[in-house]
């Protein structure tokens, strides 16, 4: 993505057009983003519309027809230093 800023949870609104790389540093929260498209091959952006805890609302966008993309960044993992191989 053009825009290298990485952003925290105090920054996160919903509504935002964000590059998956913009999120890795918010770890340990759902997110949801929408119409996502993937950009040079290594990354994908899409409309923030969900972050946060309420489970309910998370649910929510699971069962509406839209197509999503759940984004989750796990910190223990991250400490563990797993690498994943595709």
């Amino acid at each position: 993505m053009q825009n290298n800023k990485s952003y925290t949870l105090s920054e996160l609104k919903t509504g935002m057009k964000v590059g998956l790389s913009q999120l890795k540093n918010v770890l340990d929260t759902p997110m949801i983003l929408i119409d996502t498209e993937v950009i040079n091959n290594d990354d994908l952006v899409g409309t923030l519309v969900y972050f946060g805890d309420n489970e309910r609302e998370y649910e929510k966008w699971f069962k509406q027809p839209k197509p999503i993309t759940p984004v989750y960044f796990n910190s223990e993992e991250l400490e563990d230093g797993v690498v994943y191989d595709e």
